[in-house]
């Protein structure tokens, strides 16, 4: 619990909006004690210049898009549409998904690349059984446990319930990867899978299937990179919310990594 509780810690603490928005607020403060303090007043300006400077680096599209073309793999070369020699059975990580309570939905999200691969496998019969992982992350609100709002929605889709295998136990990526080998291992699975997750986060997936055991193959989906690097006027001028949020997960999925090392994770 308390490596889980870090983890949600952590997350807020990397976040470049609250880092901008502290560092303005200081700004602010020795402003107002600088009416008669000289002292102040240039504590103040290094401030707002350490605020815009946070703003435009990490909201520059150029430099968060960088970092992503540095970091991602590339797709793989055989897609799962076209392709007959796939592993039969994939994992997809959870991530991809949130329950709209007030209208009783599950809602695809960002990542939702994870899900709709698995579902493209097993209704193109790529696939004979798909492990969906993800339970409740939540600490406070009441526990949304994806991967059975996943199954469920596959499901109304015509996808056999047989074909499905829940985790709803995990809560993140060192969870799925032991929980995982549990199942297969239940199932008398030992040959490789299909191990299905954001390319960002894939490094950190990797590490954590390779300590559990299991053998895998990659399919990174979600590439936030642009690799063409078709950059416009704006990108190299004006700081982008977009790209704070892009800036953030990655920088997450950085300090998890630490973390996860730091603990022997991975």
């Amino acid at each position: 619990m308390f490596f889980f509780i870090l983890s949600k810690i952590l997350g807020f603490l990397v976040k470049p909006h609250f880092w901008f928005l502290g560092v303005f607020i200081i700004g602010l403060i020795f402003l107002f004690r600088g009416k008669s303090d000289e002292r102040s007043l240039r504590l103040a300006r290094k401030s707002f210049i350490w605020a815009f400077v946070i703003l435009f680096v990490t909201g520059n599209q150029i430099f968060v898009n960088e970092l992503y073309i540095l970091w991602e793999p590339g797709p793989t070369k055989e897609r799962i549409h076209s392709s007959d020699s796939m592993p039969r059975t994939a994992i997809v990580l959870g991530g991809y998904s949130r329950y709209d309570v007030e209208n009783d939905v599950f809602r695809i999200t960002g990542n939702g690349d994870r899900f709709m691969a698995g579902l493209q496998g097993l209704l193109l019969n790529k696939f004979d059984r798909v492990i969906l992982t993800g339970g409740s992350s939540s600490i406070k609100n009441k526990p949304y446990f994806e991967a059975e709002q996943a199954g469920k929605y596959m499901n109304q889709l015509g996808i056999q319930t047989q074909k499905l295998i829940i985790d709803n136990q995990s809560r993140n990526t060192y969870e799925n990867a032991i929980i995982s080998k549990r199942i297969l291992d239940s199932l008398g699975l030992h040959e490789p899978v299909l191990l299905i997750t954001s390319a960002s986060h894939m490094y950190r997936s990797r590490k954590c299937y390779e300590k559990a055991g299991v053998k895998f193959y990659e399919y990174p989906v979600c590439h936030e990179r642009n690799a063409a690097r078709n950059y416009h006027l704006e990108a190299f001028l004006l700081p982008n919310p977009g790209a704070m949020s892009r800036f953030q997960d990655l920088l997450h999925e950085w300090v998890g990594i630490l973390v996860y090392k730091a603990t022997g994770k991975i």
